[in-house]
């Protein structure tokens, strides 16, 4: 009743306090109980004084001390609930203004493709699939040097090329499902200063417009087969922080890209958009025959066959018979027990780092038309200009 924990009156506790007949008025049991308070307040206090015993006062310490604990326990969930609350009021409030954002960003983008009536092939289609690979598009970066000249309107231009050439393979070989494996750096970001400098827009402005760009490329995608399955992994120009000892790998912005691709497209009833899982690693099953991808910044294209393969099999029973991989901008293969790892090219193509390196490879995106039987049947670069 001192704290103001119990809303009793003080009147109705006199007769429990100070024996029956005794039905002081409040005020008066109130002054009595103060003075009950302070009498034992003393009593605890200098009875813990006139204790000489060791062990007793050791124990009296103890219990001192996990007292003390547990109240900084309690402090710090408390503190760590509020954290969470915090950040999942900040995630919501992201995901919120990213969702209104999407609604408008075909206005900001433009439209990349005409509309136009799709071909009556698809009595045609049959049991093969294709996986289309996009990766290191770094839309914002600003190139020109002898090699190559980049930015984002001939990233635009480029990924438009890319889509119609794989459009006429699917066609070519009547594909019915495709699998588009996004496999990171879909924007230039801000990591370090070279970056920045390099950049022609903002980095928020970069993720939202590259996001839109490859939302519209997979509803063009969608005219031309039965399904489309999106997956996407994150690349490392997008991690929030920029040293790179200093980040954690998966705290990475790329990690929304799904989740936008979710809002933007679903209208569509026959694109599904594989959900983040927290993992770097794709896994794709095309006809029956497993697929790995990765963005490439944390593997090696020669030990890759068998590590991955190897530690796949053993976790997760997968038979895993061809890996894909980006970051390095260049196309390279290899192959080991029968498992082949390929170096997907860039969109991008050679930027200042590479040029003052004399580094240079052909910009490309890449894809495969699987078999059941066959498996991997037929293999394109995709080159652009």
């Amino acid at each position: 009743m001192v704290d103001h924990t119990i809303d009793d009156d003080f009147e109705e506790l006199s007769e429990k306090l100070f024996g029956e007949g005794n039905c002081f008025n409040s005020n008066e049991v109130r002054k009595r109980m103060y003075g009950m308070k302070t009498i034992i307040e003393a009593i605890e206090r200098d009875g813990e004084k006139s204790i000489k015993d060791k062990n007793a006062l050791s124990e009296l310490d103890n219990k001192k001390i996990e007292l003390q604990k547990e109240r900084q326990r309690f402090y710090d969930q408390r503190r760590e609930y509020g954290k969470q609350i915090s950040a999942d009021g900040r995630r919501e409030h992201l995901y919120k203004v990213l969702e209104d954002a999407a609604k408008e960003l075909s206005s900001t983008v433009g439209c990349l493709y005409a509309e136009q009536e799709v071909d009556p092939y698809d009595k045609l289609r049959n049991k093969t699939e294709a996986v289309l690979v996009l990766s290191d598009w770094h839309y914002g970066l600003v190139a020109d040097n002898v090699f190559n000249r980049y930015n984002k309107e001939i990233c635009k231009r480029r990924v438009t090329q890319v889509i119609d050439d794989a459009i006429d393979r699917l066609i070519l070989h009547c594909c019915g499902k495709l699998h588009v494996a996004v496999l990171g750096d879909l924007w230039h970001g801000a990591i370090h200063t070279s970056a920045r400098v390099a950049s022609e827009e903002l980095v928020c402005e970069q993720m939202m417009q590259a996001s839109e760009i490859l939302a519209q490329s997979i509803e063009k995608l969608s005219h031309y087969v039965d399904e489309v399955v999106v997956y996407v992994t994150y690349g490392n120009h997008a991690r929030t922080v920029q040293n790179k000892n200093d980040s954690i790998h998966r705290d990475n912005m790329e990690r929304i890209v799904p989740w936008w691709l979710e809002q933007r497209l679903k209208h569509l009833d026959n694109v599904e958009i594989e959900q983040d899982s927290g993992s770097e690693f794709l896994f794709i099953t095309a006809c029956g025959h497993e697929i790995c991808a990765a963005h490439g910044d944390l593997d090696n294209i020669k030990t890759s066959p068998r590590l991955l393969s190897a530690l796949f099999q053993k976790k997760m029973g997968k038979d895993i018979e061809y890996i894909l991989l980006g970051d390095k901008h260049h196309r390279e293969s290899f192959e080991e027990l029968g498992v082949s790892a390929v170096m997907c090219g860039s969109l991008c193509g050679a930027d200042d780092f590479a040029n003052n390196r004399r580094l240079y490879s052909v910009p490309s995106q890449f894809l495969l038309i699987v078999d059941p039987e066959a498996g991997i049947d037929a293999e394109y670069r995709l080159k652009v200009s």
